[in-house]
């Protein structure tokens, strides 16, 4: 989850489908599509802003197979492989290297090669849980990496529920945001985070022990919360604030029984020997 800058203007988005009319089987569409296009942007993506626009039979598959024969242009390529990216924008994860349809194409064809749908995303986001659903009732719908600039700040953090042995793993909004971004997090977190997501927290809550003794002599609870800080802080400057790290971390800071279970299951660890 981060915020980007859109990877093109709309002016630049709209010159596509204009070079498209040349070909006599799009001329006659060029002008509703531009006009979905400029209700796209001017609405900055929302399913409840933007319907799906009837262009006639067969244009809609067209539409959708557009992306399928562009897909491996250079500048799809650059959007795939755009620099900078610490996790995912979409969910999170450590992996990039995909284009998610925002709005998804098969519900919303005409917007299957517009740049300003296209996210640069992880695997599993691109054909993962998130599938085919599009919003869950206003105002309930996903994060638009390139029209919620709110989402380059802090959003959510990850809930450890006990017991902290074999603890589960809640991820939520921040206490702090305000309704209608609260119930948009709540909605995206539901429907982007899947299996890899609760390995992935396992793993990082089950190493914390170890990591922490290895760089705590003291274990006291202070050191210890402010190690946690630290790790934070560390995971919000390489993976990004919205992160799962980050998230996770941003968890526990928050959660002194947590803390206190770390500190315990650190004081009973065995450290391998150094190499």
């Amino acid at each position: 989850m981060q915020h980007l800058p859109l990877p093109v203007t709309a002016a630049g988005d709209e010159a596509v489908v204009n070079e498209l009319a040349e070909d006599a089987f799009w001329a006659p569409h060029v002008a509703d599509w531009i006009a979905a296009y400029r209700t796209y942007q001017a609405g900055g993506g929302s399913p409840f802003a933007v319907s799906p626009h009837n262009f006639g039979a067969g244009v809609g598959s067209r539409q959708y197979s557009l992306f399928d024969s562009r897909g491996g242009s250079g500048e799809l390529r650059r959007m795939r492989r755009k620099e900078g990216l610490k996790s995912c924008p979409v969910c999170g994860s450590p992996v990039t290297g995909n284009l998610d349809h925002y709005l998804p194409r098969n519900a919303y064809p005409e917007f299957a090669i517009m740049r300003a749908n296209l996210v640069p995303a992880c695997q599993h986001c691109n054909s993962g849980v998130k599938g085919k659903t599009i919003h869950g009732g206003n105002p309930r719908r996903f994060i638009h990496p390139y029209f919620d600039p709110w989402a380059a700040q802090p959003i959510w953090l990850v809930e450890i529920i006990p017991p902290y042995k074999a603890a589960t793993f809640r991820p939520r909004p921040l206490p702090e945001l305000q309704a209608p971004n609260s119930e948009i997090v709540s909605f995206h977190l539901e429907n982007v985070l899947g299996i890899q997501f609760d390995l992935s927290m396992a793993n990082h809550w089950s190493s914390l022990p170890g990591q922490l003794k290895m760089r705590d002599e003291t274990l006291t609870s202070a050191s210890v919360t402010h190690q946690v800080n630290i790790e934070l802080i560390l995971a919000r400057l390489s993976k990004g604030e919205n992160s799962w790290d980050a998230a996770l971390l941003r968890g526990i800071a928050s959660d002194a029984a947590a803390i206190e279970h770390l500190r315990q299951e650190a004081i009973g660890t065995v450290l391998p020997p150094m190499a």
